[in-house]
């Protein structure tokens, strides 16, 4: 399956990612990463170029959750992408509407502390106008959702958490 993931104002990417399940209302995606900046927790590299993740979309959520692993298998934690809603036709995957991006992040640890990642991009794109002031809104909230959630241990969810490598 190939997608398009989009970050305001106009950069667009192309992923291409393995299929694992499709239904009504999720799709999961293995894809091989090649983030533009690694991520490190603890002083430890958790994400970065060669890594890979399993991605969890859930139809009319505003975020993916991303199991991520080294390329030796071992899983490091979730990357959340704070998204306007996700959307695809019935259980039809290459029905997937472009993601676009919203520019705030979320790394868990396995032991579930977390880290909120790019906030410096997203102000700088609240500032020149990037976003909307509702996508602005709608990000913020989101976040915060999120954010509560994983406090409350709700998030991420069940699906995401109890997933193995077979």
């Amino acid at each position: 399956v190939t997608f398009n993931f989009i970050r305001p104002p106009d950069r667009r990417v192309s992923i291409k990612s393995r299929l694992l399940e499709a239904t009504d209302d999720t799709i999961v995606l293995a894809t091989e990463l090649s983030p533009s900046k690694g991520v490190h927790y603890l002083g430890e590299s958790v994400m970065s170029v060669g890594f890979w993740a399993v991605w969890f979309l859930f139809k009319g959520r505003p975020f993916d959750v991303g199991r991520v692993y080294r390329p030796d298998g071992t899983w490091t934690g979730y990357y959340v992408d704070i998204l306007e809603p996700v959307y695809w036709e019935g259980s039809d995957p290459n029905t997937l509407q472009p993601l676009t991006d919203l520019f705030l992040d979320i790394w868990i640890a396995p032991d579930r502390n977390y880290m909120i990642l790019d906030e410096d991009e997203f102000e700088e794109a609240v500032r020149l106008g990037h976003i909307t002031p509702t996508q602005t809104s709608h990000a913020r909230n989101v976040l915060q959702e999120l954010v509560e959630a994983t406090e409350r241990k709700d998030f991420p969810p069940t699906l995401v958490r109890e997933f193995r490598l077979e």
